[in-house]
């Protein structure tokens, strides 16, 4: 599970175990319960102490009185409240349909290209199960080291192999199952992929504008080793959970990015022989 935590964190509360406090709506923490520490809000405080031993899903009594939900933290709290971010994400509202359209399990071997602040890298980690492996490009070494560290919170870091380098000038993986690629000229790296998977895996690119994935619809077909290639947008509502009163929220999070997949095909080396040369 996320977090990395040990079998007694299944239900109890332990020392070194993951807990997400709910005060209300906007006051959620996520923390690693250590004896001797306190966790504080405006709304008042609470010793880690007195969590130890508690079931998730009690109710533990703050210094000013109120009460607070103690729960196992799932990884969209991780995503919502407890790692660093240092760029633009991708949403679980894409997540959830990329995971579906590479068909990822448990076992695969992953290839991701630009990993920004790692949260894909961390939901293809969680699929892949601890018999994957995600092999994860990142030219920046700001965001290198951000992801690094979000691995690490949420116990996943042995599972991925981060390497610091520009996936433009090649990988070292062949005969992959699947790949993520969010990186603004991912029409680049098309002969990088179409060398290091295999024969029908399936890629996803993330793209924030429309322009981009045009001229990357372009690229694929002047290339000739992709087919059933789908182009997706996600808008997800969200609605007040009230029972006197049910309506969509005011706020919502609509466009986030396009979604291109497509899957790798076998080339007609006579037509597309120049292709790897010019991207």
């Amino acid at each position: 599970m996320a977090g990395g935590a040990t079998e007694c964190c299944r239900h109890i509360v332990c020392e070194g175990c993951p807990v997400l406090l709910v005060i209300d709506e906007k006051r959620r923490f996520i923390f690693r319960v250590e004896r001797g520490r306190v966790q504080g809000s405006d709304r008042g405080t609470v010793r880690h102490d007195d969590l130890i031993g508690l079931r998730y899903g009690s109710r533990v009594r703050l210094s000013s009185g109120i009460y607070a939900l103690v729960l196992q933290p799932r990884l969209v709290d991780y995503m919502e409240r407890g790692l660093r971010r240092r760029s633009q994400v991708i949403y679980p509202k894409d997540h959830g349909l990329i995971l579906m359209l590479l068909d990822i399990e448990p076992g695969n071997r992953v290839l991701e290209i630009g990993v920004g602040s790692g949260y894909t890298t961390i939901v293809l980690a969680r699929a892949v199960g601890p018999e994957g492996k995600v092999y994860s490009y990142e030219i920046r070494r700001d965001m290198f080291e951000t992801a690094r560290r979000n691995l690490e919170t949420v116990g996943l870091l042995d599972r991925v192999e981060l390497k610091h380098r520009d996936a433009r000038l090649g990988v070292d993986e062949e005969n992959l199952d699947a790949a993520v690629v969010d990186m603004p000229d991912p029409w680049a790296v098309l002969p990088v992929l179409h060398r290091a998977l295999r024969p029908g895996a399936g890629v996803v690119f993330f793209l924030p504008a429309v322009n981009q994935v045009a001229r990357l619809l372009a690229a694929l077909e002047l290339h000739g080793g992709w087919a059933e290639t789908r182009v997706y947008e996600v808008l997800l509502r969200e609605y007040e959970p009230r029972s006197d009163a049910l309506r969509p929220r005011t706020t919502m999070i609509a466009h986030t990015g396009y979604l291109v997949y497509t899957r790798r095909i076998e080339r007609d080396m006579g037509q597309h022989q120049d292709t790897d040369k010019g991207g």
